[in-house]
């Protein structure tokens, strides 16, 4: 009796389990290798003031990539910050070749009807690269999928503003140490290696005495300094999401000092 009981329990939590997994929905990594640079392949549509946007799909080197755009994009327009936070891919790296077979995958699986998608790519070290996708940008590298690449090193190189810098760290509107290090680098602002000044033990982390974090810096930032490529950029998003920029003001709070 006491088997039979045991053997009852056991089919009935195989039953729960089964029917759970029946279910249940799951992302899958839409190239191989999966794990840590898995990324989502449903595409959720988009309602807008206009009616209902064709499906998009942002495509981006990596998750600090797609914060940064988050938050800049909240002091345009909370609907196409929503669109970045839902909709990117996350590429694990300067790889233009997988967003394309992703996209193209997308489209052969008829995932959605108009499916448009950008890939957004640092210049690093590429100014004068080989490659088409680098060279020629004046029309889709795939029917619906557009690229754009930061004419600055990095995407944290538009991070390096020394007012919203001020205002994360709590420091005085006189501290002119930014400035002065920006001045000496030996790289002019297009092509400083942000991502290292600003990273753990950065050199401008080293100066300011305190830890430089991509997305605080971000948030800190107000529209009007804004770069012009941002605002490029986010413009092209909107077109294709059909989104009115309304401009909403987000209040940043100056991180306590230690």
């Amino acid at each position: 009796m006491l088997r039979r009981g045991s053997d009852q329990r056991r089919n009935s939590r195989k039953s729960r389990e089964a029917r759970r997994g029946k279910n249940e929905s799951f992302d899958r990594d839409s190239a191989s290798g999966g794990g840590r640079g898995a990324t989502r392949k449903r595409v959720d549509s988009l309602e807008s003031s206009g009616g209902a946007s064709d499906a998009f799909v942002l495509y981006v080197e990596g998750a600090r990539d797609r914060e940064i755009l988050a938050c800049w994009a909240r002091r345009i327009d909370h609907d196409l910050a929503r669109a970045i936070e839902r909709r990117a891919v996350i590429l694990g790296g300067r790889r233009p070749a997988r967003a394309i077979s992703d996209f193209r995958k997308r489209k052969k699986d008829g995932v959605s009807a108009g499916l448009k998608g950008l890939v957004v790519l640092d210049r690093d070290d590429h100014p004068d690269s080989s490659d088409p996708i680098d060279r020629d940008l004046s029309s889709p590298v795939e029917e619906g999928l557009e690229v754009f690449i930061w004419r600055r090193r990095h995407i944290e190189s538009y991070l390096i503003v020394p007012a919203a810098l001020r205002r994360m760290l709590g420091l005085d509107p006189d501290d002119r140490r930014i400035e002065k290090f920006v001045e000496h680098h030996e790289h002019g602002p297009e092509s400083i290696h942000a991502k290292r000044i600003l990273g753990p033990g950065g050199s401008l982390s080293e100066v300011l005495g305190a830890e430089l974090r991509a997305g605080e810096i971000a948030r800190a930032m107000r529209r009007e300094e804004f770069h012009d490529d941002i605002l490029d950029l986010f413009d092209r998003m909107g077109r294709v999401l059909g989104l009115s920029p309304t401009g909403p003001e987000v209040i940043v709070r100056a991180r306590p000092q230690r």
